[in-house]
């Protein structure tokens, strides 16, 4: 179950709401992409002490919504940057797939016109990884040209159904200790394995 902050709780009881996302990309080691959709750059703060800057780049250019549904899907959290020079080009050459979003909403605050910082008042509407990325280019008189993110939903590898080859050295490479697959080239004759605790 989500808390609410004091905070929060006020302001989503205010008749009029203003919000804003913060998006964050961990592109590589090291290297986090963070943009906002409020009108300037954002500096979130823990307890009045400085912690991470959301860029105002004008790049981010649509959230979806949360959706909750009740049976077990596999729905798709989209996320769509404009990109008229390519500039995300060479991260998606490099391969995002599989890197970790984190999306973030804050509030404005009505009665003091100015947005909630502390991390304490930010709710976290999706955390997860990027399953796939493409671009949208429209040649028409303005032209666009969209990076679309596509995460996965926390429940993606439910109906996952393609085959798994290796060998024993294969996952002893990953893994010294993993044996489940000492006996795979056995031959075709009954095998009698041991399963459970040793």
């Amino acid at each position: 179950m989500i808390q609410f902050s004091t905070t929060v709780r006020n302001i989503l009881a205010q008749p009029t709401i203003e919000a804003f996302y913060l998006v964050e990309v961990y592109v590589s080691s090291g290297t986090t992409y963070r943009s906002t959709t409020y009108y300037r750059d954002v500096v979130i703060t823990n307890n009045s002490v400085p912690v991470t800057t959301y860029y105002n780049d004008g790049k981010l250019i649509q959230v979806d919504t949360p959706r909750l549904s009740s049976t077990v899907d596999r729905e798709l959290f989209k996320i769509s940057f404009a990109d008229p020079t390519f500039t995300f080009g060479a991260s998606v050459d490099s391969g995002l797939i599989g890197k970790l979003v984190d999306v973030k909403i804050g509030f404005v605050n009505q009665l003091t016109k100015l947005p909630e910082l502390d991390i304490a008042n930010l709710l976290t509407i999706y955390r997860g990884r990027i399953d796939s990325t493409e671009y949208s280019i429209n040649t028409g008189t303005t032209g666009e040209v969209l990076l679309n993110v596509n995460c996965s939903s926390p429940m993606n590898d439910l109906d996952l159904t393609k085959s798994f080859y290796t060998t024993k050295d294969a996952t002893f490479g990953r893994d010294a200790s993993d044996t489940s697959f000492d006996q795979i080239y056995e031959g075709s004759g009954v095998l009698q394995l041991k399963w459970g605790k040793k």
